[in-house]
């Protein structure tokens, strides 16, 4: 197994650690009857994280860059492993990506009050103010959608680690079925 392919295996296993936190609060919102008291936990657990410091931010959105990186790195190798391993490990990638991005910050947006922690930069624009203020509806169908995004989330980083350890299978196998050609071909000459 290579640096990149260690690199993408830790990464996602940390993103997938993180939404199985996260499962803590998203299980009662989306398998179970909807209770005041869940949607209080969620906004709670979910508040702790919007305000924790621009470092743990930081550390959350390298974990999330790292995997594509390296994907990007192991594709530039263009055989069919590669296309076929890590094209398919970079579109379920890109794919959470664009659910944090789409789904995940704008939730966020919707059912917590603007963050009070001060950073010195942001990867995320800054969003225009609301004119009008979400109803305790819109919030619940926030924090429930969040929840549903965690559920894909975790699908697709389970996805993109099948697909690196397929990938290692495969390797392996084919290096077994050379050795036992190359085995075959020596014994051959041997006979001769």
């Amino acid at each position: 197994m290579g640096f990149a392919q260690s690199v993408v295996l830790g990464s996602c296993s940390f993103v997938l650690g993180m939404v199985f936190v996260c499962q803590v609060v998203d299980i009662p919102l989306l398998y179970m009857p909807v209770t005041d008291e869940a949607i209080q936990n969620a906004y709670t657990f979910y508040e702790i994280w919007w305000e924790a410091p621009g470092a743990v931010k930081a550390l959350f959105h390298v974990a999330l860059g790292l995997p594509l990186v390296a994907l990007l790195v192991k594709l530039h190798k263009w055989n069919e492993s590669a296309m076929f391993f890590d094209g398919s490990s970079i579109a379920m990638h890109t794919a959470t990506i664009v659910l944090y991005l789409t789904v995940h910050i704008q939730s966020l947006r919707t059912f917590l009050p603007e963050s009070t922690t001060t950073t010195t930069y942001s990867i995320l624009p800054v969003p225009p103010p609301r004119e009008i203020a979400p109803t305790e509806s819109e919030k619940v169908e926030a924090v429930r959608v969040l929840s549903a995004a965690n559920a894909l989330v975790g699908l697709l980083t389970v996805g993109v680690i099948g697909m690196q350890i397929g990938q290692e299978y495969a390797r392996r196998q084919e290096e077994r079925e050379q050795k036992a050609i190359d085995v075959t071909v020596v014994e051959g000459k041997k006979d001769q």
